[in-house]
């Protein structure tokens, strides 16, 4: 069985309109889950910019360009704008949200398995597709992974 890439890009250019050379000309680029991998260069190089094409935020670009099976791609904007009325645990799990919805709606067919004309059929069914793709994600522990996160980058508690 061949080993499955975590990201794979093929040919891809990024021109932005009226400019007169494409900031990424033909990349291609493959790496496989559990890689480390770094991009730099100087300012303008098109740093951030493939990687707001690898999250899938900015669309606009020629070739070919997708995650692997099961994978997700996250983006933390280098100045993000946070809202100030949550907490910060609340504004980083805003970049989990894909999780946490699975896990949220996990939570809610369990309930709905209690109700006593329960369709257990379809109710089984997308159980067992959420718990597929909670678990490709390790989701289950998400909350400790934020915390981890959250240590990590010396936020403040909360």
């Amino acid at each position: 069985m061949a080993a499955q890439y975590a990201y794979v890009m093929k040919g891809m250019t990024k021109t932005f309109p009226g400019a007169q050379k494409p900031v990424l000309n033909n990349i291609s680029l493959q790496f496989y889950q559990g890689a480390k991998i770094g991009i730099v260069g100087p300012n303008g190089a098109g740093k951030s910019t493939l990687i707001k094409i690898m999250a899938g935020i900015d669309k606009d670009y020629t070739g070919e360009a997708w995650p692997g099976e099961n994978i997700t791609v996250g983006y933390l904007e280098q100045e993000p704008e946070l809202d100030p009325t949550k907490t910060v645990l609340e504004n980083v799990r805003e970049g989990a949200k894909e999780t946490a919805d699975l896990v949220a709606r996990f939570n809610e067919v369990s309930a709905l398995m209690c109700e006593p004309d329960a369709d257990f059929d379809a109710l089984g069914a997308e159980m067992g597709e959420l718990q597929d793709k909670i678990d490709a994600v390790d989701g289950w522990t998400l909350d400790n992974q934020l915390e981890v996160a959250m240590e990590a980058l010396r936020c403040p508690p909360g």
